[in-house]
């Protein structure tokens, strides 16, 4: 629905009636000021001159901003010229069917000329974040950069100066957040993360800094945090978008802080006009509840559902044979051995299709990595050949196991994704007539903004037309991709591709980027593999670390708190290996909804193969922890929870070792190194 009307500067508009489906809350424009407040985080921007002034953050009744009365959101041409015609809009439809339920409104605010922005809000109840995101429009919309952002260069002559009269600032182009902090002496931290992980093993990094009059700090990055010590709170800057560096409109700063003022810049809206969404997100208390908020939002943005996400899922490429094995018969056997194994999906990577890929084992025929359709216009068909009865005969002896059938995939990149409806039918169709529910996205190549935006539509009407059943496995391992924060409500991330074959997968490392990550992207959106450990031993030689040092579960229960894959030929695992890894998958079965559903959060040390560590999943009043004892000297320690004082009655579920609960910490005994014990909390 629609209310408004129009004025030279601001709207008045009666307060609107909402659905008993509509979360509480309130997101209106009255009195010439948008307000976004659900009972935890609340803002105010006036409108003066066309563009929002903030008025007021406020969480917890910690006020982060003074008076400041310049603009906090600026496009990339600045702001409409006036006379202005100003509306908002209330939409609270389902925007998406993968999300959970928000309040939704749009600020449109044109300039005499027929230009202007649409300003989207979103507010999701019981978490403290506002997302926003800005549409130009109008016949030309720019990627202007901004006129000025204060960026002094540092003096390193070593004379000293009187301080100059401050310059009256410009305004700011191309401006998500300009934050006149209320506090002093913040501390600001930026987060830099790296995908592309078949270049990249060091995945994230965080750079603390002391927000001062002496320095401007500047950094490009998709995640900000601020904290105000003398209160224990913060704020956290998201911007959902692909990491700075692959980026199709780039932003030489995203992050700018002096003294007591912060600003996130570069909308990365384009010629087409469709900007990057950003989440202001606050927390209070310590480096977990910051984390805890930061998963919140994700979690909101994607729900968890049962029998979609949190599955096994088995892929054979890991052993190396790529597609040269991949026929009928191999796959039967694979779903059996998965049944027997605890899988839950069965999903057949490259080589089920007609079309060759560059990546198969038969490419010096003329495999592609782009152009499919023009390659071949049956490519997305079961090959004849290996698929005799087409995928029909598989993807029924999967759901007789009781197990799902996932595919491999890889939509058109060339043109732009001119192609995407016919690759979304494709998948749609799979959907419809298999019950393929488990893709995994890969080859794709967004390099510029009209491909971002097509491969967003890509998966939307994927999602759409299967009501967010079918869900897909984003592959992060090369080229130019949405990343962490791109497409957040599409699936898990394919994180990374380890080959034994190649001396590159090691258990401590792949639990080491899981654990790292997990202080920002929330874990259970991460595929995490695990291999065949009997595979290529003299590849490790005397490595205390090698893969068949550990007991055959381990890499299994490193990758539990996530969506474990299988990274291997499941019917060549022998059976000394398979026996232990299925016994865990059956405990794993019964617990792992409480274990998915809960807040998620590294504890211990950093993974080296050679700490403690693990993850705590925890709910109001229970709790699953899984600790590792990597090569260490010590049998014990003990572990600090993110968990509320009081009693905690221990409850063993699998693993080796015994846990207690003694003066507030959990009190942990492993007999030998490279072991884990998981363990369940009840209040």
């Amino acid at each position: 629905m629609k209310r408004g009307c129009f004025g030279l500067l601001c709207a008045m508009l009666v307060a609107p009636a909402w659905g008993a489906d509509v979360p509480k809350g309130e997101l209106s424009f009255r009195d010439n000021e948008v307000r976004a407040d659900n009972g935890l985080i609340a803002r105010r921007w006036k409108i003066v001159n066309g563009l929002p002034v903030p008025q007021s953050l406020s969480f917890q009744g910690h006020e982060w901003l003074r008076p400041d009365n310049k603009p906090g959101i600026v496009p990339p041409d600045g702001a409409p010229k006036p006379p202005l015609k100003i509306e908002w809009t209330d939409d609270n439809a389902p925007v998406d069917p993968v999300e959970a339920p928000s309040r939704r409104g749009a600020l449109t605010v044109l300039g005499s000329d027929g230009r202007g922005y649409r300003w989207h809000l979103q507010l999701f109840p019981d978490c403290p974040a506002v997302t926003c995101r800005l549409e130009i429009l109008g016949a030309s919309a720019s990627t202007a950069s901004s006129v000025s952002s204060g960026t002094d260069k540092a003096d390193n002559s070593g004379i000293e100066k009187d301080a100059k009269p401050q310059k009256k600032e410009a305004v700011e182009l191309d401006l998500l957040e300009r934050l006149a902090l209320s506090t002093f002496h913040a501390e600001l931290s930026v987060v830099d993360l790296m995908d592309r992980t078949d270049g990249h093993d060091n995945l994230a990094a965080e750079r603390v800094f002391r927000m001062g009059p002496k320095e401007t700090i500047n950094a490009a990055a998709c995640l900000a945090m601020l904290k105000d010590p003398l209160a224990d709170a913060g704020l956290i800057l998201l911007k959902h978008a692909p990491l700075p560096d692959v980026r199709p409109v780039k932003s030489t700063e995203d992050v700018i802080a002096s003294d007591r003022l912060l600003r996130l810049r570069g909308h990365g809206a384009g010629a087409e006009g469709q900007g990057y969404a950003w989440s202001v997100i606050a927390w209070k208390g310590d480096q977990w509840e910051r984390t805890a908020a930061l998963h919140k939002l994700q979690a909101c943005l994607r729900p968890y559902r049962a029998g979609r996400d949190g599955l096994l899922v088995s892929n054979t490429w890991g052993d190396r044979n790529r597609d040269s094995r991949i026929n009928e018969s191999f796959v039967l056997a694979e779903i059996t051995a998965g049944a027997a194994l605890g899988v839950d999906v069965c999903q057949v990577d490259d080589g089920w299709q007609k079309g060759i890929t560059a990546n198969s084992a038969q490419a010096s025929k003329g495999g592609v990595w782009n152009g499919f359709w023009a390659a071949d216009p049956q490519f997305w068909t079961p090959r004849p050949e290996r698929f005799p009865n087409g995928l029909d005969t598989t993807a029924a002896a999967a759901k007789n196991k009781g197990m799902g059938f996932g595919l491999w995939f890889a939509p058109d990149s060339s043109n732009d994704f001119a192609n995407w409806e016919k690759d979304a039918a494709v998948l749609i169709g799979y959907y419809q007539r298999l019950g393929v529910r488990h893709v995994k996205v890969d080859g794709v190549k967004a390099h510029t903004k009209s491909s971002e935006i097509n491969l967003q539509k890509f998966f939307s009407r994927v999602r759409s037309e299967t009501k967010g059943e079918l869900s897909i496995d984003l592959d992060v391992t090369a080229e130019v991709r949405p990343g962490y924060f791109g497409a957040m409500q599409v699936g898990p991330l394919f994180l990374e591709n380890r080959y034994s074959d190649w001396h590159g997968w090691f258990p401590h490392a792949t639990l080491r980027n899981l654990w790292q990550l997990a202080w920002y992207v929330q874990p259970q959106r991460l595929r995490i593999e695990f291999l065949n450990p009997q595979r290529n031993h003299g590849k490790y030689g005397d490595d205390p670390l090698a893969p068949m040092r550990y007991p055959a579960d381990y890499p299994f229960a490193t990758t539990l708190v996530a969506n474990p894959l299988a990274w291997f030929e499941v019917s060549n695992l022998p059976q000394e290996t398979a026996k232990p890894i299925a016994g865990l998958a059956q405990v794993w079965r019964k617990h792992r909804q409480e274990l998915h559903t809960g807040t998620i959060l590294p504890i211990g040390n950093t993974p080296s193969g050679a700490s403690w560590t693990g993850f705590c999943s925890r709910h109001d009043n229970s709790a699953q922890i899984l600790v590792f004892r990597e090569r260490t000297v010590k049998a014990t320690t003990q572990l600090t929870l993110p968990l509320p004082s009081g009693e905690w009655r221990v409850e063993r579920l699998a693993g080796s070792g015994e846990a207690i609960w003694r003066d507030g910490r959990l009190q942990v005994a492993i007999p030998e190194p490279l072991n884990y014990l998981w363990v369940r909390l009840i209040k």
